[in-house]
């Protein structure tokens, strides 16, 4: 082999190298920056969804706060979080997102959905009672899972600011 031919060689060995290097991290830029704008998408959509439920939570706190007489009990037909709420769409989106965003976000809606069984549960327990009369025991059941979603609300409006500026700034 002469030295023209091996210099031809070795010249399309670097211009594959060449082509293949700078395809790979156009790839790795455009991959990157979808991943990006789905983590900033998933942000914005439960920003909307935590902003969405702000007034609503509020004002459930407020209520359990005026009563705070352990015999309350909270009979809500209406759901705190309904079933198909934005953050079942997006749960398995939020663990890619920055460790802190996702621990609240998770923490918040623990807390929320909670309630919200607590919630569920009073109101069953008070529909079917709407038949007979409510025995003691069921109605003492009631009055603790009204405690319980009382502080779970709490908790859940407490973490709403913090939980808010974050997706605000990661969307």
């Amino acid at each position: 082999m002469d030295e023209t031919t091996k210099a031809q060689i070795f010249i399309l060995i670097i211009g594959v190298l060449i082509g293949a290097s700078g395809y790979l991290a156009n790839s790795l830029f455009l991959w990157n920056t979808s991943v990006n704008k789905k983590r900033s998408e998933v942000a914005e959509g439960l920003y909307i969804d935590v902003s969405s439920l702000e007034d609503y939570l509020v004002d459930a706190d407020r209520e359990f706060l005026a009563n705070p007489d352990d015999k309350y009990i909270f009979v809500q037909g209406t759901p705190l979080y309904p079933d198909n709420g934005l953050y079942f769409a997006y749960q398995r989106d939020i663990s890619k997102m920055d460790r802190k965003i996702a621990q609240d976000t998770f923490t918040f809606y623990n807390y929320l959905l909670s309630a919200e069984r607590d919630r569920n549960n009073i109101y069953e327990i008070q529909r079917r009672g709407d038949l007979r009369e409510l025995p003691a025991v069921e109605r003492r059941r009631q009055q603790i899972l009204t405690q319980n979603a009382a502080r779970e609300v709490n908790i859940s409006v407490s973490l709403l600011p913090t939980l808010k500026q974050e997706l605000a700034a990661a969307s």
